[in-house]
């Protein structure tokens, strides 16, 4: 099994919006009503938005592939601070998805360790993160890799609808 990992490009954003909306609605889809979960992929998986992310020079996208099969992706955003987190430099690490069919690879760890050091390079002391608190297996996997809880927050998903997060940090 060949797994490689590699930076998103620019011309690579319809990609990135159908793995981030397939990603999301895999893991969070059944988190709310299917409006609110539509809401939540019309406003943060736009091509428009997703395009700007592309060329902000703090944001990372990333995606891992096996044996030349995209499996997932993360976003790491350097510099970003959190009124809960007494580390700074911070960099918010915002999204770590796999398409089901390749969970219990252990392609979770292996993005995971390619943002921090993506995070090193770039003098960041910690990262941070939101996770649902339905969540059992992300939280494990954060818990396993030294991130700990220091508060909670209400994901919003739309108007109508937020899940309950724990905010997660992981010093460097």
């Amino acid at each position: 099994m060949s797994i490689r990992i590699k930076a998103f490009g620019s011309s690579e954003v319809e990609t990135l919006a159908q793995l981030s909306i397939e990603t999301f609605i895999e893991s969070h889809g059944h988190s709310a009503d299917e409006e609110d979960i539509q809401a939540y992929i019309d406003l943060n998986f736009s091509l428009k938005k997703l395009t700007e992310a592309l060329q902000d020079s703090r944001t990372f996208f990333n995606k891992i592939y096996v044996n030349d099969q995209i499996a997932g992706y993360s976003k790491l955003i350097i510099n970003e601070p959190h009124p809960l987190s007494q580390v700074t430099p911070v960099a918010k690490f915002e999204r770590l998805y796999l398409l089901k069919d390749f969970y219990g690879m252990g392609l979770g760890e292996k993005l995971l360790e390619h943002n921090i050091e993506i995070a090193q390079t770039h003098n960041q002391k910690g990262l941070w993160l939101f996770v649902w608190t339905e969540n059992k297996k992300g939280l494990q996997f954060y818990q396993k890799s030294n991130f700990k809880s220091i508060g909670q927050h209400n994901f919003k998903i739309s108007e109508q609808h937020s899940n309950p997060n724990y905010v997660m940090l992981k010093t460097l």
